[in-house]
């Protein structure tokens, strides 16, 4: 798919990091494979998307396969090539935003998202 191409539910991904030259959560890795499993309510306009990655994702004491990732900028849309902030979590997080549910652990302002080939 071209960058810019929307994304969906049941879309692979390939999730990647940001500024960091070598975050944490990616482990020595360019970053994860997965699957975006559905969109719940983000912390603005846009919604969060909830990505299933295909293998476990461990930064700051937390190992999981579940990222929530919000848009970066106000305005911005789901779209290959999006930048958008990254949690890690080791639950399945409910649908509902940021501020009223169980929250996991930030581990990227600046991460890249875009389809897989």
């Amino acid at each position: 798919m071209p960058e810019g191409a929307p994304l969906e539910q049941g879309d692979r991904v390939f999730v990647s990091g940001g500024y960091d030259p070598d975050p944490q959560w990616l482990g020595g890795r360019d970053g994860f494979a997965g699957t975006i499993e559905r969109f719940i309510p983000g912390q603005n306009q846009e919604p969060a998307a909830v990505i299933r990655t295909d293998s476990p994702v461990s930064a700051s004491g937390v190992t999981g396969n579940v990222l929530v990732m919000e848009l970066r900028w106000v305005g911005a849309t789901w779209r290959s090539g999006a930048v958008a902030h990254v949690e890690l979590c080791d639950f399945e997080p409910d649908a509902k935003p940021w501020q009223n549910r169980r929250q996991g652990e930030w581990v990227e302002s600046h991460a890249s998202i875009r389809h897989l080939k």
